[in-house]
């Protein structure tokens, strides 16, 4: 809904005393339903743009109003406000129910001087044109004075207007001003359940003061009703059904509504006024307003409800006006009351009845609005939202100043978490889930390590037996070489010989008594010192030191273990040895110790000189003036298809990458 140019006028009332009150009352019943939706621009000036549209969280349309005016007659204002509520809701009650379809409104002076325009009959007639022309769309649902639920969705105007000398439905001409009421309206008016309300005092009131006495009245009542001190009603609500520019500072929100209660306060009907900050459903600023209902206030519903009107009003804490009774008065006489049975007190956690009290809320307070939660309601989740929003509002012009009441506002409306916030049980939540995540994992690392340190503790020892018993090493693994030969003939050499030296080192591993996991783990955790050097070799020992050899299940050659890719480069002068006439397998040689070629195409001889040749898996023993040569780089062995060569030429060779 938008509002330009709002301004709205004031007038000071007298103060009635309450002695006086019934008498001067002129009650009128108005319908509760259409009564309650702004239909007039109550502006001095400036349009307004009745819109109202609120849906529920599934987005299902719960109110539904819009308001059109006519561009001829223009909008309709306060004296078509006037004309309504004063005029028109009057005939309305006067004619009881079921309505009729026509009623009669007397000539346009008659209209003129109820409405105290001097006679002046044009401004009548336009504001009938206005108030006839207004379009309403509405949909809502609302219960009759039966109790039943009933639904207006309909697209229509109040009623239509026919003017003196006019002719009307049935074809008289009309000898007064008539409304004919529309259908759509005239069922709410025959359906929905009845207010009581001071015509004389609405008259009195300017537009604004009289809106707010018509939307407060409802709630007035209901709090004389049920003896509660206070009527509140939110202030955006008001803004809402009364067309009325809505404000989001403390200050400007207060000087207009001083404005609008000022002439309640002055009438007695209002005897005290108090603003709560709040947040609305839409997590903008808003207040509560609590009302201190005066004397006129419950004079009026005495009254209505055929009661004798009380006297003076008081309540603790509140403003009330300086009537006085003089003279002695005899006490009450008082009967004895038998004590009404009392429900038992339903009990709540401990710690959460602790979660109210730390932010300033009392016990029994804690214990109400827990007694009174909607189904879904997480209560918690609002108490630290709100909490939130308190913090952030500490330093900021509008703090929020009352944080205890703020909290039983939100509560009490049931106001939706904003999304994605994380309460402090979620928090709680993630972060042990995070910290259980990051145990496992620490847990896996640590088992992924001591399993790498097994397993060289156990290529070790391998080791240390294949130094000490180099001949069954070899003799294992020329057998299992044989027997990989019988079950696969065409396999590539290279790849038979690295499976036998697997099967041989995994033979011998199985033979030695090693620790289990198990054991190694404890030995581990006590601070056993397993040494993983390789024993020296035997001057008789005819293989390679054990840093050259591939160890079984060690991580830093697991892949040297699961496919041959060794390759050794060796620069052999030409024309040491004609090649063969059949192409030779695969082999491994060592290069000079002053040349080493890595990653780089270098020629090679092939050929069968005990010097040059050696099986797969061997390794040439280096001469004595070597022996102070830089130690060799790791052996890498190509497993590649065997070049073939020519017979009686030499080889070439291939560039090694």
């Amino acid at each position: 809904m938008e509002v330009t140019n709002h301004e709205v006028g004031e007038s000071h009332l007298p103060a009635t005393n309450s002695a006086s009150e019934a008498a001067a009352l002129d009650i009128i019943r108005t319908e509760t339903v259409l009564s309650r939706m702004p239909v007039h621009n109550l502006a001095k000036r400036g349009n307004v743009n009745i819109q109202i549209l609120k849906t529920t969280a599934e987005g299902k349309v719960e109110l539904k109003w819009i308001v059109s005016y006519s561009d001829r007659y223009g909008q309709a204002r306060q004296l078509a406000y006037k004309l309504d509520t004063i005029v028109i809701n009057h005939h309305i009650d006067e004619e009881g129910r079921p309505l009729p379809k026509m009623i009669c409104l007397g000539s346009l002076r008659d209209i003129a001087d109820q409405l105290d325009l001097g006679g002046d009959t044009n401004k009548v007639r336009r504001a009938l044109r206005q108030n006839a022309s207004a379009f309403i769309t509405a949909k809502f649902e609302y219960r009759g004075n039966d109790g039943a639920k009933k639904t207006l969705e309909a697209d229509f105007t109040r009623y239509s207007v026919v003017f003196t000398g006019e002719q009307l439905p049935d074809g008289r001409r009309a000898d007064a001003v008539y409304i004919i009421l529309n259908e759509p309206y005239r069922e709410v008016l025959n359906n929905a359940p009845v207010r009581p309300l001071d015509r004389a005092y609405m008259k009195k009131l300017p537009p604004g003061a009289q809106r707010f006495y018509e939307i407060i009245s409802y709630k007035i009542f209901s709090a004389i009703k049920n003896e509660y001190p206070h009527a509140k009603i939110p202030y955006s609500e008001y803004c809402t059904f009364s067309a009325q520019i809505r404000h989001y500072e403390r200050q400007p929100v207060q000087d207009q509504m001083a404005k609008v209660i000022r002439p309640h306060k002055q009438s007695g009907y209002i005897t005290g006024v108090r603003y709560e900050p709040t947040i609305d459903v839409e997590n903008k600023p808003d207040w509560i307003l609590y009302l201190t209902p005066g004397p006129k206030a419950h004079a009026e519903f005495a009254l209505a409800h055929g009661r004798k009107p009380r006297k003076s009003v008081a309540a603790a804490g509140t403003e009330v006006g300086n009537q006085q009774s003089h003279g002695p008065r005899s006490a009450p006489r008082e009967h004895p009351r038998k004590p009404l049975p009392t429900s038992a007190q339903p009990t709540f956690d401990p710690q959460l009845i602790a979660e109210f009290t730390l932010r300033g809320i009392t016990e029994q307070k804690a214990v109400e609005l827990l007694s009174k939660l909607q189904p879904g309601q997480d209560i918690l989740a609002q108490l630290e939202s709100a909490e939130q929003t308190v913090q952030q509002l500490q330093n900021t012009a509008n703090p929020v100043r009352n944080p205890a009441g703020f909290y039983i506002s939100l509560i009490e409306r049931n106001t939706p978490v904003p999304d994605g916030f994380e309460t402090n049980a979620k928090r709680k939540a993630r972060e042990d889930k995070e910290r259980k995540e990051r145990e496992r994992r620490a847990a896996e690392d640590a088992r992924e390590e001591i399993e790498w340190e097994y397993n060289r503790y156990c290529a070790a020892e391998v080791d240390r037996y294949i130094q000490a018993n180099p001949a069954e090493f070899e003799s294992l693994k020329n057998a299992k070489a044989a027997e990989d030969r019988t079950m696969r003939p065409t396999s590539w050499p290279g790849l038979t010989e690295t499976t036998a030296r697997i099967a041989a080192r995994s033979a011998i591993q199985q033979k030695l008594s090693l620790l289990t996991f198990e054991e190694f783990v404890n030995h581990q955790k006590q601070g056993a010192n397993f040494s993983l050097k390789p024993v020296a070799v035997s001057p008789d020992f005819d293989s390679p030191p054990a840093d050259l050899q591939p160890e079984l299940l060690n991580p830093d050659s697991a892949s040297e273990l699961l496919m041959e890719t060794e390759l050794a480069i060796e620069k052999v002068p030409h024309g040491t040895e004609e090649a063969k006439d059949t192409a030779p397998e695969p082999m491994t040689v060592a290069p000079a110790p002053d040349e080493i070629f890595i990653d780089q195409a270098g020629p090679a001889t092939i050929g069968d000189a005990p010097a040059a040749t050696v099986d797969r898996g061997e390794v040439i023993h280096l001469s004595p003036e070597s022996a102070t040569s830089p130690a060799l780089e790791p052996i890498i062995e190509l497993a590649a298809e065997p070049m073939e060569v020519e017979p009686g030429s030499d080889a070439t060779g291939t560039r090694l990458v």
